[in-house]
């Protein structure tokens, strides 16, 4: 059972901040130190061991060398603000595609995304066939008619939607994307949807340091949320997969030159 925690004694202060900081509460303080008390408990977060402020303390499940110091160079409060602030939903593409190894660099940051439990276990699949994504678009309208048929909540703005897609002409749906990722959790993953929309997050922010831009596809990802089968056989999801998310990404074909205001801050403090 103790075979979880490796400890230099020392380095060890025997400070309890290990303990103290492990979510699933299986680290206890003895009189020689931390000491794992249910090892299956352990949901590999690695807060046990980048805490140590010794350096002390290393764990089977994330190892101190797997893990990089952390240098003091925070940005400030101020920059933060105007860059969270500058994120677009972008729309518009330029036509060359985003090459592979940005698109895994994009990618990689929504490993750090929060997850319930961290969980992880996110998957993705990046489609970069135009005609592909046209018939991705044409399933989730098919989707939408299912859906006014059968007279649900969302038929009525729809119906709007399916106007503008089909009578106008103009791509709503998919937004003439070159581009789209698919976000995809084990089928029994109850929290996959929860932990897509954190590891979107991320993405979207970083994105912009790549000159990338992106949004979230909306209706693809509603309807890829229902188990819509002509959608998951276009995508040939394994069976033991759900899609839990949809986003395009591309070069933005036009910059941003303003920060837009939102609703004022509505909070209460009890």
């Amino acid at each position: 059972m103790n075979n979880l925690l490796i400890v230099d004694q020392n380095k060890c202060v025997k400070c309890g901040i290990c303990a103290n900081v492990c979510p699933s509460c299986i680290i206890a303080m003895e009189d020689d130190g931390p000491k794992c008390i249910r090892d299956r408990g352990c949901m590999a977060c690695g807060h046990c061991v980048a805490v140590c402020p010794t350096a002390a303390l290393s764990n089977t499940r994330c190892l101190l060398e797997d893990q990089t110091p952390i240098k003091n160079e925070l940005i400030s409060s101020e920059k933060a603000y105007n860059f969270m602030r500058a994120r677009r939903s972008i729309r518009n593409f330029k036509p060359q595609l985003v090459e592979e190894d940005k698109i895994r660099q994009l990618l990689d940051i929504a490993r750090y995304a929060p997850t319930a439990a961290n969980s992880q276990g996110m998957y993705y699949i990046v489609v970069s066939d135009e005609k592909l994504i046209r018939k991705i678009a044409d399933a989730t309208a098919d989707w939408m008619e299912l859906e006014i048929a059968a007279g649900t909540s969302r038929a009525r703005y729809f119906n709007s939607v399916l106007h503008v897609y089909r009578e106008q002409g103009k791509d709503i749906i998919a937004r003439n994307s070159k581009q789209m990722i698919f976000a995809l959790a084990r089928r029994l993953n109850e929290t996959g949807i929860s932990n897509c929309e954190q590891s979107w997050a991320y993405v979207e922010l970083y994105a912009p340091t790549l000159g990338l831009g992106t949004t979230i596809c909306g209706f693809i990802q509603t309807c890829a949320a229902t188990g819509y089968e002509p959608l998951r056989e276009l995508l040939k999801v394994p069976t033991k997969q759900k899609i839990v998310g949809a986003m395009i990404v591309g070069y933005p074909q036009y910059k941003y030159h303003r920060l837009v205001e939102r609703q004022h801050l509505k909070v209460e403090f009890r």
